[in-house]
């Protein structure tokens, strides 16, 4: 995933699994989020802090739940979240 050139512009370059699909984005103010789901239900969530800082939570069910309080989920580094 990087950043375009302004401000709310991500764009996917490589997934953990391509078979995630992004689901949701909240772009309206820092962090951001962007999360993905897989057809079994597993999920992830990445926060992007101050647009340079990406930390990843993942989860195998219930998405919904965790998008709506995905400020308060734990995350982590990629190689400690995969």
């Amino acid at each position: 995933m990087s950043r375009g050139a302004g401000r709310g512009n991500v764009i996917i370059d490589s997934l953990p699994d391509n078979k995630y699909k992004v689901s949701d984005v909240d772009n309206a103010g820092d962090p951001e989020y962007c999360g993905f789901l897989h057809a079994s239900g597993g999920w992830y969530i990445i926060e992007i802090t101050g647009g340079t800082e990406y930390r990843y939570a993942k989860g195998d069910a219930d998405y919904a739940t965790n998008w709506t309080g995905r400020a308060e989920l734990s995350y982590g580094l990629y190689s400690d979240t995969f």
